[in-house]
């Protein structure tokens, strides 16, 4: 009995030592986000690579920029062409009436209106604008020539091509006739299969040859660092074509919201919801950074955050630099965290 009277005495007594301990120093909070993840995305200092990625399962291709010249939508419904503007500023398109083929001259050049690709990826702003048109449930390929001017890079006869677009045929192929401009005809015939698990598939004139340029599958990326083609204002407000580098979505699979003079810490699920998204392909783009005259650099666009709406999650992101550690410039980094 008295073992036991002095057990729970020993008992009571830890009980009271343990009641009057001083809880401990709580971790101060992190200042970051929980979740918030970063990543450097390697353009390099001369833009050389471009670089597609998946946020859901982190996942970065990497491939060359300037592989192709031109690409084919695989929309299985809707004929659509595009360029590689980004490969220079004078890389661009200009129609002809078919029976101007073996009659073009370099005075007719000079005085054609020459188009590029908006990067928004709208029909509607493509410099192939009209190429097709429906006849009943039949799509069919409009009565015209394009030169193709592939660049002012090119130096000799090879700078100008003369195409046609001689077929469509919806979930299948795209048909073409072409030739360089001092060949006087459409020498070259070329059938491009579509391939449905890619956006667009690519060919090269010079190479004559369809040309890999999606490493990813259309539903396995997000988005796209680049190089591409925009009209953009001077100092004055006129608009002129430059090469620029940015950021272009997949309008497959993601859509955007900008949002502007925002915390980026402070926006929620409820937050993100509630803005309004966009599937323009360069609603993103370029100008999340700003070049600083006064220190020779790029600097990030400050409380700008975008917030993106993918199949698999709603996500909030923001740039935090355009530098590596070694401060060269072509390598931004991404700093962002998914909310569901």
């Amino acid at each position: 009995m008295k073992q036991q009277r002095i057990i729970y005495l020993l008992f009571v007594t830890l009980l009271t030592i343990t009641a009057c301990e001083k809880p401990e120093k709580l971790y101060p909070q992190p200042k970051t986000s929980v979740g918030v993840q970063s990543q450097t995305f390697a353009m390099g200092e001369t833009y050389a690579s471009q670089l597609w990625y998946d946020f859901a399962n982190q996942r970065t291709e990497t491939n060359a920029f300037g592989l192709w010249h031109i690409g084919f939508s695989c929309d299985a419904n809707t004929p659509r062409l595009c360029i590689n503007g980004g490969i220079s500023a004078s890389f661009s398109v200009a129609r002809f009436s078919l029976s101007s083929v073996g009659k073009i001259t370099p005075d007719s050049l000079k005085k054609a209106k020459w188009m590029f690709d908006h990067p928004n990826g709208d029909a509607d702003s493509s410099a192939f604008l009209n190429a097709f048109w429906r006849d009943g449930s039949t799509w069919r390929c409009a009565a015209f020539a394009y030169v193709i001017d592939l660049g002012d890079k090119i130096k000799d006869s090879s700078r100008y091509v003369q195409l046609q677009i001689t077929d469509f045929k919806p979930g299948i192929s795209y048909s073409i006739a072409y030739g360089l401009l001092n060949q006087k005809t459409l020498d070259r015939t070329e059938t491009i299969a579509i391939n449905p698990n890619k956006n667009f598939v690519y060919y090269h004139f010079l190479e004559h040859r369809v040309v890999e340029n999606e490493p990813m599958d259309n539903h396995q990326w997000d988005i796209l660092f680049t190089t591409y083609k925009e009209s953009v204002p001077d100092a004055n407000g006129v608009l002129y074509p430059y090469v620029i580098r940015g950021v272009l979505i997949n309008p497959k699979k993601v859509q955007v919201a900008q949002l502007d003079k925002v915390n980026f810490d402070a926006i929620d699920k409820t937050t993100a919801l509630a803005a309004t998204f966009s599937r323009k392909q360069d609603e993103i783009g370029y100008d999340w950074k700003q070049y600083d005259q006064a220190a020779e650099r790029y600097t990030m666009v400050p409380n700008r955050v975008y917030l993106l709406k993918t199949s698999d999650a709603l996500i909030k992101m923001k740039f935090v630099d355009f530098y590596n550690d070694q401060g060269i410039k072509g390598y931004p980094k991404m700093a962002w965290e998914i909310l569901n």
